[in-house]
C-alpha cells in the first residue's frame, strides 16, 4: 500500500533535495509528532541514488520507518538486535543505533545519505554511538549527507541543535552538528488544518507535587535520587492525585501516566484499580513489556504507567487521558502532542494514525514549581 504525501511532507522532501544539491553540510527537518516523519523518510530513501542508512534509537521506530518504506513495494534491510534481524547489504538499511554502532565493520560499504530519526538525541561526545557511526561512514564517503529529523530541536542544558534557520534566524553556534534547519512545520498548522486535535489541559481540583526545591543537572534533567527523596517527603499527595485520576477516568478509554522515577511508578501502579493497570519501565523484560503494551492497546487494561519509555515510537489510538506526574523538564509538556493526532478525512497512515481518537485528549500535570 503506497501513501500519498501531504503537501507539507512533499515540501520537506523538496527542501532536503534542494539543500543537498547545493550544500554538503548536515541539515535538519523539524516536524511535530503526528506529522508523518516516517513517510518523509521513506520518500527520501526511495528517491536517493546511492545507499541510505536510517537510524533510530528504539526498535519500534526502526520497524515503523521500515514498514512505511516497504509499503511502496520496495525492499530494505533491518539491522536491529531487538527485531532479531541483522542485514546490512541492501541499498536501504533501517538500523538501531546500538546495533549498528556495535557492528561498524559491517557498514564499510559507501552510503550516500544518513538519516537520523529523533536526532535531538545525538550527543556532542565524540565517543557516543551516534558520533562513532557518523565518523565511520564519513571515512568511507567524505561526501556523506547527514539529515536529522525531530519534533524537539531544543535541548535543555545545550540549547538549539542547529545554527541557522531558513527564515534567517541564527539560533545555535558553530559547534552545532546541524548547520541548517531547512524545514519546520509548526504544531498549530497541524491543529488548524485538522491533522491533530487540540489538546485540552484539565484544571482538576487536586493537590500537586512541589518540585521547586529541585535543581537540574548540566543536561537539564533532574537526579533520580533527588526526585525519589522529594517524592517520599510528599508521599501523602500521591493517593489524592490517583483518586482524582481514577474518578475522571471512568469515562475515558485509555489512560497513560508518566511517573518521575521507577520507585514512584511502583507507588502509582499500586494505587490504581487492581487488574486494570500495568507498569512498564527500563527494568521490565522485553517480552513482558511487549505483552503489557499489547494488552493496553487492545483495551484489556485502562491504565498504563511508565517512566520515560513510551515517549517515542509508541502509538495507542484510544488514549484520551494523559497524566504527567513529573516536573517540567522541557520547553513544552512532554508527550503533549503524542496523543493529539487526528485525521479529519481518510487515514493516511493505517498503522500509527490515531484516527480513532475523535475527542481532544485531556492532560493533567501533577507537578508544579519548575
Amino acid at each position: 500500500m503506497a501513501f500519498t504525501l501531504r503537501p507539507y511532507q512533499l515540501e520537506a522532501v523538496d527542501a532536503t533535495i534542494k539543500h543537498f544539491r547545493q550544500h554538503p553540510e548536515p541539515a535538519l527537518i523539524v516536524l511535530p509528532t503526528g506529522a508523518g516523519k516516517s513517510l518523509v523518510i521513506a520518500e527520501l530513501a526511495k528517491r536517493a541514488r546511492g545507499r541510505v542508512l536510517v537510524l533510530a534509537h528504539v526498535k519500534e521506530l526502526v520497524a515503523q520507518n521500515h514498514s512505511k518504506y516497504c509499503a511502496y513495494g520496495l525492499e530494505a534491510d533491518i539491522f536491529a538486535a531487538g527485531l532479531q534481524q541483522k542485514e546490512s547489504s541492501g541499498k536501504v538499511v533501517f538500523g538501531s543505533v546500538q546495533s549498528v554502532a556495535r557492528n561498524l565493520s559491517l557498514f564499510d560499504g559507501a552510503f550516500s545519505l544518513l538519516i537520523v530519526d529523533e536526532c535531538h538525541r545525538i550527543s556532542d561526545d565524540d565517543d557516543s554511538q551516534y558520533q562513532q557511526i557518523i565518523q565511520h561512514l564519513q571515512k568511507t564517503n567524505p561526501q556523506l549527507r547527514l539529515l536529522g529529523l525531530t519534533a524537539t530541536p531544543y535541548r535543555l542544558g545545550k540549547g538549539w541543535i542547529y545554527q541557522y534557520h531558513y527564515h534567517g534566524i541564527t539560533r545555535g553556534d558553530g559547534n552545532s552538528l546541524f548547520r541548517d534547519c531547512i524545514y519546520e512545520l509548526p504544531l498549530r498548522y497541524m491543529i488548524k488544518h485538522g491533522f491533530l486535535v487540540p489538546p485540552e489541559r484539565l484544571d482538576m481540583p487536586i493537590v500537586q507535587y512541589d518540585f521547586s526545591r529541585l535543581e537540574t543537572r548540566s543536561n537539564g534533567l533532574f537526579s533520580e535520587v533527588d526526585l525519589n527523596r522529594e517524592l517520599k517527603q510528599q508521599n501523602r499527595i500521591t493517593p489524592h492525585i490517583i483518586s482524582q485520576i481514577v474518578e475522571y477516568a471512568e469515562t475515558r478509554k485509555g489512560v497513560m501516566i508518566f511517573a518521575s522515577t521507577v520507585e514512584h511508578a511502583r507507588e502509582v501502579h499500586g494505587l490504581l484499580p487492581s487488574g486494570e493497570a500495568a507498569l512498564v519501565s527500563a527494568e521490565t523484560p522485553p517480552g513482558e513489556r511487549d505483552a503489557l503494551i499489547e494488552a493496553f492497546k487492545q483495551q484489556q487494561l485502562r491504565y498504563l504507567v511508565n517512566v520515560a519509555v513510551l515517549t517515542t515510537g509508541f502509538d495507542a489510538p484510544h488514549v484520551d487521558l494523559i497524566a504527567i506526574f513529573a516536573p517540567h523538564r522541557v520547553r513544552q509538556p512532554v508527550s503533549a502532542d503524542r496523543r493529539a493526532r487526528f485525521t479529519a478525512g481518510p487515514r493516511q497512515d493505517r498503522l500509527p494514525d490515531p484516527g480513532l481518537c475523535r475527542q481532544s485528549p485531556r492532560f493533567v500535570h501533577a507537578g508544579s514549581g519548575r
